[in-house]
């Protein structure tokens, strides 16, 4: 019985490589990955800093302000590694590439939940950012850059999706509530809660003296409303589009975009870097012969194009399944989900919006996300304008962007509504057309139907309404979004900008 016990043990190692070696040399892979590119981004920036200095002020968002592209070129460097840096959900390792990046953090600090720049920020200690919050030094209203200097200073909570502008100086021991936003070079003093947009001091707040008829409220008036069972329960109906078509139009678009980038990676290693490079006996010298540099610089190139190829066959094959869908799919109305004839053509409809997820995020969440652009005029499925910015957000169909327009991080325009309660709902299905220098800040949104003339903005955290017109010209906030007149201007960006050219 001897060989049994051997037979054993040779699998009780085997489970120990598999499930233990492998995920620790893997995960310690992607650590080495994002420190290394951090690093090498760091490197990168210290040349662009030595050739234009960072530096605070209001520019003009053209190709002849120097400080504008060089901020621009500082953004896309900064961008992967910080990323990368948000993936493995470590808080220490997001720190230590805040910190090499230039941000003055701290390890007692909390800013994993959030979306933090990475120039002219400074924070304290014992912060807390809350999910979905923005902590931005730089904003883009019409024409302008304004870029400005954030300081947090110690034992800070920012609320949930909240927003805290360029400029902005929060004294210790601070709270700004939930879903406010600060303007632009606020000052909030220490020892205070802040809240709503723009964000005000609470003078004082009264103590709740009767808790029992809180609860009571919010625990046991469930039983005022109630609702019809049979519209609460689901209905079942046979998709037009079969399921398996999703899972194959997913396959083929994830998996087979790999395939042949994979087989080329295998004839590169094996064909060229195993001869030319792992079988060589090392010594110091080696380094220094004209073949190993020309394999050294060779394999990144060859790593990267490979990587590009990769990107195109994602956006290759999504645009097959796409006009198919495109084809069968609804043109722009309003849609009763509950009849038949309307089901089995947004079951397309909703199969075209599942084809975007995946090539939208390989493309915006590469090292080339200015590539987004391209992919989406490849597509056939929107227009977007020349030197129009696209950043970190999801994007729909039948969008069409001007040209020179910038589309801020979280900044959803939306082609599609659900109206309604579960049961009667219809869907509001129109494109939107948004003109020539036209800015959407961050943490924005747009719905259906919005038409948009040239040169207008819309501030942050405000949103249209369905079928808006937004004039040209114009600075727009709040929700409903409505044009702002030069003091509502003035008080949002803290006297930097009145809106006027």
């Amino acid at each position: 019985m001897l060989w049994l016990w051997y037979f054993w043990q040779f699998f009780t190692i085997l489970d120990l490589v598999f499930y233990i070696i492998f995920p620790f040399a893997f995960f310690l892979g992607i650590i080495i990955l994002i420190i290394s590119s951090t690093i090498l981004a760091k490197i990168i920036l210290m040349f662009v800093n030595v050739i234009h200095k960072p530096r605070q002020g209001i520019f003009l968002r053209t190709k002849s302000d120097k400080d504008y592209c060089y901020w621009s070129l500082r953004a896309v460097i900064k961008k992967w590694p910080t990323w990368l840096a948000r993936q493995l959900s470590l808080p220490v390792l997001e720190i230590i590439v805040l910190k090499i990046l230039g941000v003055k953090t701290s390890f007692s600090n909390s800013l994993e939940n959030g979306w933090v720049d990475c120039e002219f920020i400074e924070f304290g200690k014992n912060i807390r950012i809350g999910q979905g919050s923005f902590i931005i030094s730089n904003l883009i209203i019409k024409d302008k850059l304004i870029l400005k200097k954030v300081k947090i200073e110690d034992n800070v909570i920012i609320g949930a999706h909240s927003l805290v502008l360029p400029g902005t100086l929060i004294e210790s021991n601070t709270i700004l509530d939930a879903i406010a936003m600060t303007t632009i070079n606020q000052h909030l003093e220490s020892n205070s809660t802040y809240r709503g947009n723009p964000a005000r001091k609470i003078e004082g707040t009264e103590l709740i003296k009767n808790q029992d008829q809180l609860k009571k409220s919010i625990f046991e008036q469930m039983d005022l409303e109630k609702y019809d069972e049979e519209n609460l329960r689901m209905h079942t109906k046979e998709l037009s589009v079969p399921f398996h078509f999703y899972l194959i139009s997913g396959w083929i678009i994830i998996g087979c975009s790999f395939v042949l980038p994979g087989f080329l990676f295998f004839l590169f290693l094996f064909g060229f870097l195993e001869p030319n490079l792992f079988s060589l006996t090392l010594y110091l010298e080696l380094v220094l012969e004209p073949r190993i540099i020309i394999t050294l610089i060779l394999t990144p190139i060859i790593l990267v194009l490979l990587y590009l190829l990769h990107l195109f066959l994602v956006a290759l094959f999504t645009k097959w399944f796409y006009r198919i869908a495109d084809k069968r799919g609804p043109n722009q109305g309003v849609f009763d989900r509950n009849l038949d004839e309307y089901s089995k053509v947004l079951d397309y409809y909703h199969f075209r919006s599942f084809l975007f997820k995946y090539p939208i995020y390989a493309f915006i969440r590469s090292p080339f996300p200015w590539l987004l652009n391209w992919e989406l005029r490849f597509l056939g499925s929107n227009k977007v304008g020349k030197k129009t910015v696209l950043e970190d957000t999801f994007y729909h169909s039948h969008i069409n962007f001007g040209k020179e327009c910038y589309i801020g991080t979280f900044a959803h325009i939306s082609n599609h509504l659900v109206d309604g309660v579960y049961g009667e709902e219809n869907l509001s299905f129109f494109g939107v057309d948004i003109g020539n220098n036209c800015v959407f800040s961050l943490s924005n949104g747009a719905m259906p139907g919005l038409e948009m003339e040239d040169n207008s903005t819309i501030l942050p955290m405000s949103a249209t309404i369905k079928y808006d017109k937004l004039g040209m010209n114009g600075i727009y906030g709040k929700f409903p979004s409505r044009k702002l007149n030069k003091e509502e201007i003035l008080k949002i960006t803290g006297g930097e900008y009145n809106g006027e050219e």
